[in-house]
């Protein structure tokens, strides 16, 4: 976990900013959300269920990946002035316990009036999109 976060300024935010991070996925991530989530589907949770299944194994939660695109706003790109006010998020393919992956988000539109800002976002893993959509970010004083 990173706890180094960034503090960026609305002006000195500009359409085609990026930024990134990765996030080795684990057992005791998967273990925790369900806790916080109270999302306890065998999928997720029962290895010989979730074998049984057309995924052939547990599967992290996708709001997990969601989480990281929180992750993504508050510490990365705005940063700390961050407000998350919309998030979209499109899951495309599973991710499985143990796979690292990789946030990338790109500041797509930038409102001076609205103080918000529009970042197209994807989430990989093995060079593979997971995960895609985009937020709107309000950038605080």
């Amino acid at each position: 976990m990173n706890n180094v976060s960034k503090d960026r300024d609305l002006d000195s935010i500009l359409v085609g900013d990026s930024d990134e991070f990765t996030h080795h996925i684990t057992e005791n991530d998967v273990s925790r959300f369900s806790l916080i989530s109270g999302d306890y589907n065998p999928l997720h949770m029962d290895e010989s269920y979730a074998g049984g299944t057309s995924f052939g194994k547990r599967v992290v939660h996708g709001m997990f990946l969601g989480a990281l695109v929180s992750q993504f706003v508050g510490m990365y790109l705005p940063g700390t002035k961050a407000l998350l006010i919309k998030e979209m998020i499109e899951f495309k393919k599973p991710v499985n316990i143990g796979e690292t992956v990789k946030v990338k988000g790109v500041i797509t539109g930038k409102s001076t009036v609205t103080r918000i800002v529009e970042i197209d976002l994807k989430i990989f893993s093995n060079d593979s999109v997971v995960a895609s959509g985009y937020v709107y970010a309000k950038v605080l004083d």
